[in-house]
């Protein structure tokens, strides 16, 4: 288990501590660690960076395939309510 050597308070929601196996980012608002066992601070915040770089990738394909999903269901009940006409 590592132990703690220095933690430091980055923001209200990112810490950085300093174990004796490495560097852990730790990101209050997902609840976890962004980066484990980094062997230096900016190793540590590349991989968190990198973590986002995908999430964000992945939440924004998520978002687009719904997005089309949702305006061609609009598109099918606007133009079911115009053939009623």
């Amino acid at each position: 288990m590592s132990k703690t050597i220095n933690r430091i308070e980055l923001t209200e929601t990112l810490a950085l501590t300093e174990c004796n196996d490495g560097f852990w980012l730790y990101d209050k608002t997902r609840g976890m660690n962004l980066a484990m066992r980094a062997k230096t601070p900016q190793e540590a915040f590349t991989k968190a960076l990198t973590y986002y770089q995908n999430r964000l990738t992945k939440v924004e394909q998520q978002y687009n395939n719904l997005n089309v999903k949702v305006e061609s269901f609009v598109d099918s009940v606007t133009n079911q309510d115009e053939d009623w006409s």
